[in-house]
C-alpha cells in the first residue's frame, strides 16, 4: 500500500480510523453506496500503524484503503513510536496516557508497572523503545488468522485511544476530532482514559473526541436519502446496543444506552432531535 506517514499535526479537521470501520465502508462501496459524504469533511485522516496491520491482514480491504488514497482523500499512517514527538517528548506524561488508555485491560497496567515503570520517571527507557517492547511482547494474544499472524488483542483499540487522546490534549486548534470505529472498547477506552487524564492536565482542557459508528454512518446516509428506510436491514445486520441522544417536549436532552433493532432504530433515524453518539 502507498500510503504516506504524518509528519506533523497541523490540520483542523481530523479522523482516525479504525479497521471495523474501513470493512463496514468497503461493505457499503460493493453495495454501490457512495461513500464520499461521510469521508468529505476531514483534511488529514489517520490509521495508527498497529491498526495498519490489521488492515494488511485483508488483500481486499487493502485495495479499498489504496483506491481511497488514489481518489484523493487525506489517509496517513503514522507509527506508533512517533507519539512522544507528537507531545514535545514529555514521556512522562506520555506514559501517563498510555497508562489512561489501558486502564481497562489489566494485564496490559500489569505489564506496564513491571516492565517499564520506574520509581523515578527519568530513569524510564525512552518511550519509542518501550511501546515497541511492549507491541512485540503483547500480553493478550487472540486467535491464529489465516494470514498466520496472531492477532494481538484490543492492540489497535489501544493505538487509537492513545492517539486520540495526544490530539486532544496537546492540539488546541484542532477543531474536529472524529474517531471512526464500530469497536465499543474503542468508545470506552477513550471515554474512560479522558476522565483519568483530566486529573493528570489539571490546567488543559480537551478537544472534545467525537464518534461515527456504523450506526451513525447509516443515520448519515439515510438522513441524507441514499439509503431508504426499507433497505437499512441490508447494512444493518442484528439487533445491538447504541447510545443516543434525544430531545424531549420540554427541550431538554436525554441521553441513551440501549439495545435497538432494525425497527426502532429507523424509528429513532427518522427523528431528527435524535443524534447517534455510538
Amino acid at each position: 500500500m502507498n500510503i504516506t506517514p504524518v509528519t506533523e499535526i497541523e490540520k483542523k479537521h481530523i479522523a482516525i480510523m479504525d479497521t471495523s470501520s474501513i470493512s463496514f465502508m468497503q461493505g457499503l462501496r460493493d453495495k454501490g453506496i457512495d461513500i464520499g459524504p461521510i469521508l468529505k469533511d476531514y483534511d488529514l485522516m489517520i490509521i495508527p500503524e498497529w491498526v495498519m496491520t490489521e488492515v494488511v491482514d485483508s488483500e481486499s480491504r487493502s485495495s479499498f484503503v489504496q483506491e481511497l488514497i488514489d481518489k484523493g482523500y487525506p489517509i496517513k499512517s503514522i507509527a506508533e513510536e512517533r507519539y512522544a514527538e507528537m507531545t514535545g517528548c514529555e514521556e512522562g506524561n506520555l506514559y501517563q496516557i498510555v497508562l489512561a488508555s489501558t486502564y481497562l485491560l489489566a494485564r496490559i497496567r500489569s505489564y506496564l508497572r513491571r516492565y517499564v515503570e520506574t520509581a523515578d520517571p527519568i530513569d524510564m527507557s525512552a518511550y519509542s523503545e518501550w511501546v515497541k517492547k511492549l507491541y512485540d511482547e503483547w500480553p493478550i494474544s487472540g486467535e491464529m488468522l489465516s494470514s498466520g499472524r496472531v492477532k494481538k488483542k484490543n492492540a489497535g483499540e489501544v493505538s487509537i485511544t492513545i492517539l486520540a487522546e495526544v490530539i486532544s490534549w496537546y492540539y488546541p486548534d484542532t477543531e474536529v476530532l472524529t474517531i471512526y470505529s464500530q469497536d465499543g472498547d474503542v468508545y470506552e477506552f477513550q471515554r474512560n482514559a479522558e476522565k483519568i487524564l483530566r486529573d493528570v492536565f489539571a490546567d488543559k482542557a480537551p478537544i472534545p473526541v467525537s464518534y461515527k459508528s456504523n450506526d451513525a454512518i447509516i443515520c448519515q446516509l439515510f438522513r441524507l436519502g441514499v439509503i431508504k428506510a426499507e433497505e437499512v436491514s441490508q447494512y444493518r445486520k442484528d439487533e445491538r446496543k447504541i447510545t443516543y441522544s434525544k430531545e424531549q417536549s420540554d427541550h431538554s436532552i436525554v441521553l441513551v444506552k440501549e439495545r435497538v433493532d432494525n425497527d426502532s432504530f429507523i424509528k429513532l433515524i427518522s427523528d431528527t432531535t435524535v443524534h447517534i453518539i455510538f
